[in-house]
């Protein structure tokens, strides 16, 4: 093992109202974290629950119900106990979790639809749940430059 380096950094001790919720597929991570904090401008003051598949987790109430529950727990628990009021929830290209899922869990059998169509339904749950948090959905991709791009997805 090499030497440690210890890191060196004020501790943020403002509070925040925002969870963000994506896939830990790192070849997005750089590009999550630009569009988090300068895009959306949070300057690294936010939650966020990274899990494979990102938001998808939970959705997943018939097919892998204690994935659901671990997801919504730990989505709970945010909301309730550090006051979340905006919710950022982003979906990618190529997802490899995405790829291991049944295709007779959605009406598409194309990806970013199946994506998509699980973004509005979480958007529905969250809205009946949670009446007072802003539920906010992305979509990131790369061009043929490789380029990453996120936008925004219509609710």
């Amino acid at each position: 093992m090499g030497s440690h380096e210890i890191v060196s950094r004020q501790l943020n001790r403002a509070d925040t109202s925002v969870l963000a919720v994506h896939c830990g597929d790192h070849r997005f991570q750089a590009g999550f974290h630009e569009f988090l904090n300068q895009v959306l401008n949070l300057n690294e003051n936010y939650d966020l629950l990274v899990i494979p598949g990102g938001p998808q987790s939970l959705t997943l109430v018939e097919y892998l119900p204690k994935f659901s529950w671990a997801g919504w727990k730990w989505v709970r628990f945010f909301v309730e106990e550090h006051e979340i009021r905006r919710l950022i929830l982003i979906q990618h290209q190529d997802c490899a979790w995405y790829k291991t899922l049944p295709l007779h869990l959605h009406a598409s059998t194309e990806p970013r639809r199946r994506q998509e169509q699980d973004l509005h339904r979480l958007n529905q749950a969250f809205t009946r749940d949670f009446p007072e948090l802003a539920v906010e959905l992305y979509y990131a991709g790369w061009d043929s430059n490789d380029w990453i791009t996120i936008e925004a997805v219509s609710p």
